[in-house]
């Protein structure tokens, strides 16, 4: 994305052809819609009877996305002195302009002390900042040209420098505190969702919800929040299909109702208004059964949350926890699209590792993806020990606990395994391949030691759990060193 004049940027619209101007914005990286440039175009022209200098428009983002969480702002300009950040509506409401400007300063306020959120309605050429109390107040069109004229501008290779995604994708388990004080937003369809499901939950004597969507989608901060709002009216349980981690073990101390699935059996619904049943695809049938048929007995809302392709033994699978909820007499279902962990160089690079027939992704390598080679396994747990007191979570598979696995061979006790770190997320990813995964005749990645768990299922929900980066360890393994050689060149 390319810094660009805002008067340069509606001239343009308003004299080029359209796959001139189309190729004008492509060129900036600018993502902008026309009724958008049109009421720029008001904001200018109001300015302009003010201060008629092209200078003052100079050096903005337009349209410029934080990466990973595709939050939006129209117009930002930063400076050593301050950031600004400039929001275009044709039309809007104070509490629509709260909402947003409110949001905008939560992600700006990271990257500097003194940012200023401005919001202009075209219709009424009205300019809106907020005020001591947090409220949309009307300015004069001089108080935005003090900001541009005063802004000591700095130079940037990209606004992707400035921003860490760790400090918005906040995680119940990894940022339990920022969760529990209410430092996070969702996104716009977390909220649609969660409001649905707040209103069902009110209405309904016994309600079966399901929240579904893929790694990175925030299935559980959705679910988490929906507790959080109402814990303090209704009874809640959440039970947690796996091994508790320690987020779950800092939110019971301070009164949340967390159970592990093995541990479920002991409880009684009878006193529980809402029961969330999280990462729900691992659940066994009898449990399930067991489940719905005390939440029906005590009038209890249940809601499921679950990623089916996040399944880690074939029995999980046979279970098809989908079509079992599926099945159940008015379940309302709701589903998460939007991936806001998700880094877009990441993920396609996962999506050619577990297939190497595939040549459908455009890969663009940012140094966000590494991999080391090795033959010795003594030398790799010594590395694994290096990089863990580096900043890197070095995640291994599920051992048997009836049987020892080749992978435990070159495997740390302190390293969490794949059960261990379901629904977590944590900034650096390491990763061990080995010498028995290979791709089969139609691409696909496969493991060909005997293990209890689904190898391949535990190394895609180990490497999905990475927010920034992600490091393969390759033990002896040409096949899929030439394919990360291949897909990197």
């Amino acid at each position: 994305m390319k810094k660009i004049n805002l008067i340069s940027l509606v001239q343009a619209h308003g004299s080029l052809p359209t796959n001139e101007y189309d190729s004008f914005i492509e060129h900036y990286g600018v993502d902008i819609k026309n009724n958008e440039v049109v009421d720029l175009k008001v904001l200018i022209e109001e300015m302009s009877t003010r201060l008629r200098f092209v200078s003052i428009f100079n050096e903005f983002y337009v349209g410029y996305k934080i990466q990973h969480i595709s939050k939006e702002f129209d117009f930002l300009r930063f400076g050593s002195n301050y950031i600004l950040n400039i929001e275009i509506k044709n039309t809007s409401t104070k509490t629509k302009i709260k909402k947003q400007l409110t949001r905008n300063n939560y992600y700006l306020s990271h990257i500097n002390k003194v940012v200023h959120n401005l919001c202009f309605i075209a219709q009424t050429k009205t300019l809106y900042k907020l005020n001591s109390a947090g409220d949309p107040e009307a300015v004069d069109l001089k108080f935005l040209i003090e900001l541009l004229t005063n802004q000591n501008l700095i130079e940037l290779d990209s606004p992707d420098n400035l921003f860490n995604p760790s400090d918005y994708l906040v995680s119940p388990f990894n940022s339990t505190d920022k969760f529990v004080n209410g430092q996070y937003f969702l996104t716009s369809q977390q909220e649609d969702i969660r409001d649905k499901v707040l209103g069902i939950i009110d209405d309904s004597a016994t309600a079966f919800i399901s929240i579904t969507g893929g790694a990175g989608t925030g299935k559980t901060l959705l679910t988490y929040d929906i507790v959080k709002s109402v814990k303090k009216s209704k009874r809640t349980i959440i039970v947690h299909c796996g091994q508790l981690n320690d987020g779950h073990h800092r939110l019971i101390k301070i009164g949340w109702n967390i159970v592990s699935i093995k541990d479920f059996r002991n409880y009684d619904l009878t006193n529980i208004d809402l029961v969330v049943v999280d990462e729900a695809q691992r659940i066994y049938s009898s449990q399930f059964d067991r489940l719905v048929g005390d939440a029906k007995t005590s009038n209890a809302n249940c809601i499921f949350s679950y990623d089916k392709q996040q399944t880690l033994s074939s029995a999980e699978s046979r279970t098809n926890i989908e079509g079992k909820v599926d099945a159940l007499e008015f379940v309302l279902k709701f589903k998460l699209s939007e991936k806001i962990r998700t880094n877009k160089e990441i993920a396609g690079f996962i999506k050619l590792l577990f297939n190497n027939q595939r040549n459908d992704i455009s890969f663009s390598d940012c140094g966000n993806v590494d991999f080391d080679y090795f033959t010795d396994t003594s030398d790799v747990k010594d590395y694994i020990s290096l990089i863990s007191n580096n900043g890197w979570e070095v995640l291994r598979l599920t051992p048997s606990q009836y049987e020892t696995e080749h992978h435990e061979s070159y495997s740390q006790l302190s390293s969490k395994t794949s059960h261990r770190v379901i629904g977590q997320e944590f900034d650096n990813v390491a990763v061990v391949i080995d010498q028995y995964f290979s791709y089969n005749a139609k691409g696909l990645l496969t493991y060909n030691s005997k293990t209890y768990y689904d190898s391949v299922k535990m190394l895609l929900q180990n490497i999905t759990r990475t927010r920034k980066k992600l490091k393969l360890i390759i033990i002896g393994n040409q096949q899929v060193l030439n394919r990360c050689l291949s897909v990197m060149s």
